[in-house]
């Protein structure tokens, strides 16, 4: 494969950075996504910009001083996990003796409160949603779907059982291939909207991007004008996924249903995405055992 030359603002990078389209080559044999692929990409060329040469050739110490130059804790967590594996990759394949990444501070991942989007807000949005809309939030509300998995359904991706049941068979996040149900009512209210030949279900983006494949980001910002602009309302598209996960945990109990539903690889990641309510930790606590406490002695 030939050597690309990468482009930066600021000073020009006029080498190509260090063995990275062969680094590329087996992350893609590893089947990794291609937005993984490009992030890498993306990061390594922030790298070089901000070293002044070719990341491959970086000590710890400019390593260092490039993370210093991120504010953001979430950015900075985030990018140091996405050049990680570059170093590592250099140092087994023989291209350097050391792995100038190895010691590189982590920031910890910042715990937030999982953030469903409130019930009555989410039936008042799905009722009045345009046709073009509506699916998508009931594919994220009602089966878990991301952003990408609902732009790449395929109307083959959907099978109904000789017993009534409809089920989604497609490739999720790392391209692992994933089965969700769909509740019977959601299939009945969508059905009409999609194509009747095989292919995708959703179509093109509009506007800007007409005539390119539907992507998870055109259906991310759709979302997000819908609730924003059109309804005044803070939710987004995967405050769906929140939903569906904290109300299918409150329905089984199950966290290994919920991971499942939600395609996690870790349980721990289900956390993320499942609210305890405030008002079922108030009933549990009420009922615990208490004392029986009398009127005290004046």
């Amino acid at each position: 494969m030939a050597k690309r030359t990468t482009r930066v603002t600021g000073p020009y990078i006029t080498e190509p950075i260090g063995h990275l389209e062969e680094h590329l080559d087996w992350m893609h044999i590893c089947g990794m996504s291609e937005n993984t692929l490009r992030a890498r990409r993306m990061v390594l060329t922030w790298l070089a910009e901000s070293v002044g040469h070719d990341p491959a050739t970086a000590t710890p110490y400019e390593l260092r001083r490039w993370q210093a130059t991120i504010s953001s804790h979430s950015y900075l967590r985030w990018q140091t996990l996405i050049i990680r594996p570059y170093f590592r990759w250099l140092q087994a394949s023989g291209y350097r003796t050391d792995n100038p990444a190895a010691l590189l501070p982590m920031p910890k991942r910042k715990r937030r409160l999982p953030r469903p989007i409130p019930e009555d807000r989410l039936f008042a949005a799905v009722v009045e949603a345009p046709d073009r809309i509506r699916p998508w939030l009931l594919l994220a509300g009602w089966c878990g779907l991301r952003a990408d998995e609902i732009a790449r359904l395929r109307t083959e991706d959907v099978s109904v059982d000789p017993d009534g049941g409809v089920f989604i068979r497609f490739l999720g996040k790392g391209e692992v291939e994933r089965e969700v149900p769909m509740p019977g009512w959601v299939w009945v209210a969508i059905q009409p909207l999609l194509p009747t030949a095989p292919g995708p279900c959703f179509g093109r983006p509009r506007r800007a991007d007409a005539g390119k494949p539907l992507k998870g980001k055109h259906v991310t910002d759709a979302v997000a004008y819908y609730f924003g602009v059109i309804r005044g309302i803070p939710d987004r598209l995967h405050s769906l996924r929140h939903r569906v996960a904290t109300e299918a945990l409150r329905e089984s109990g199950d966290l290994r249903l919920v991971q499942d539903l939600l395609g996690h690889a870790s349980l721990a990641t289900v956390h993320i995405y499942t609210k305890v309510q405030p008002q079922d930790m108030a009933r549990t606590l009420s009922a615990l055992p208490r004392p029986l406490l009398g009127e005290r002695a004046s």
